[in-house]
């Protein structure tokens, strides 16, 4: 290869990176957010869990 050939493919590699992280923080700010009454609404379940009213019950 050529040094013409070289510096065309540095730089194509450059705007192909360049393009590449544009996109990508274009994809981040666009994500959806989710409302706070659905977080509340999905809020994760204790994991403790009453052992005693599983025994107490026949």
């Amino acid at each position: 290869m050529t040094k013409k050939e070289w510096l065309i493919a540095a730089i194509l590699t450059f705007v192909t990176i360049l393009a590449w992280v544009i996109f990508d923080i274009i994809h981040i700010r666009s994500q959806v957010q989710i409302p706070t009454q659905l977080q509340i609404i999905i809020e994760p379940i204790s994991p403790d869990f009453n052992i005693k009213s599983i025994q107490s019950t026949p």
